[in-house]
């Protein structure tokens, strides 16, 4: 405050085990965030995030316009829980990317999403999988990536499953609501919609069930891709521990650990602790890469190494691969790797990538 009264932006403060980054939005809400462990590119996307889902729940002109304080804070008391999601999962999740899952009958859930567009009459859908898109429609992808994830936010924090709610897209429309229509086709299996007023939610739900009953073989077969995440016919490499793979362009991810590689031993490294290894590294070291490409270089790629495992970030064009190797993989063989896994992954026919 005492920077801006002197005319001058000051955006953030650090010291040894902390950050302070504050934003203000609207000439009116002064959004701070506060972190320990975390970079300042994660910290910033949670404030920026804060702010869009006090737009997703009641619209901009209210927040611009509202005359009540208390009042507002009564119509904010659905985004609570949609910014405690976002809190809480900055660890485990990567903000501002979709998560994906691509198995081998992602060609033909799109094809049959795509069909049923056409008789429900919007364009944007999408499948998901265990709270992972198995696919979507391409104006779904077409949404700004921190709109699509206060969708699925939303979807994480309700407590049914069957969802018809108003929302404001903070990118796309932030003064007129759409319709977040989530029906459930089996346990974990979901179809979302963006929609106007019409038609009532009972008509979607039987259109739906119409429509996907012909396919719940195919949609059961796509549920056991998890927790791969990606085919099983996709062979990794036996020193390969877990993959994260990011496209760029469409923010969107699938990650995964390699089930065949088990580990065993003092300095293995197992479960769940690799995905959070691979987040780790793509937070401290692979993110960084879009800082240089463009300006210092056309391809970039990014090295960790440690007692217990070595990791490797690879971008090329508009895909970032980041492996997760065993400690004893020669260093010098983890392009060679990387790049052989890439193109294996994003060549396939089935993973609609």
């Amino acid at each position: 405050m005492f920077c801006k009264s002197q005319g001058q932006n000051l955006r953030s403060t650090a010291w040894d085990d902390g950050l302070l980054v504050w934003q203000e939005f609207a000439d009116t809400f002064l959004v701070v965030g506060f972190g320990r462990g975390i970079g300042e590119k994660v910290l910033r996307r949670l404030i920026n995030s804060t702010f869009s889902s006090m737009i997703f729940t009641v619209g901009l002109p209210e927040l611009e316009n509202y005359h009540s304080v208390e009042r507002l804070k009564r119509e904010l008391q659905p985004a609570w829980s949609v910014i405690d999601h976002l809190l809480e999962s900055a660890d485990c999740e990567l903000i501002g990317f979709t998560d994906c899952i691509l198995s081998p009958q992602n060609a033909a859930i799109l094809e049959k999403l795509t069909e049923f567009c056409g008789q429900f009459g919007s364009d944007y859908a999408c499948l998901m999988i265990r709270q992972r898109i198995s696919a979507a429609t391409e104006a779904w992808w077409d949404l700004h990536p921190d709109d699509r994830q206060l969708l699925f936010t939303l979807i994480a924090t309700s407590s049914s499953l069957q969802k018809d709610t108003p929302v404001f897209l903070p990118q796309k429309s932030p003064t007129i609501a759409y319709r977040l229509v989530s029906i459930p086709i089996l346990q974990n299996i979901n179809i979302c919609l963006l929609c106007g007023a019409e038609p009532p939610y009972k008509d979607v739900e039987n259109l739906v069930h119409q429509v996907w009953r012909p396919d719940l073989k195919t949609l059961e077969l796509a549920e056991q891709c998890f927790p791969r995440n990606f085919p099983a016919s996709l062979e990794l490499d036996a020193g390969i521990l877990g993959i994260l793979l990011i496209n760029r362009a469409q923010a969107k991810y699938v990650i995964s650990r390699n089930i065949q590689q088990s580990s065993t031993g003092k300095r293995s490294v197992s479960g769940a602790h690799r995905l959070d290894i691979l987040r780790t590294f793509f937070h401290q070291a692979a993110d960084m890469i879009d800082d240089y490409l463009g300006n210092l270089a056309v391809h970039a790629e990014s090295y960790w190494c440690s007692d217990y495992h070595k990791c490797h970030a690879l971008v090329q064009e508009d895909n970032l691969i980041c492996v997760l190797y065993v400690a004893a993989i020669p260093t010098h063989t983890m392009r060679l790797i990387s790049q052989k896994t890439l193109s294996m992954i994003v060549g396939s026919k089935d993973t609609c990538w």
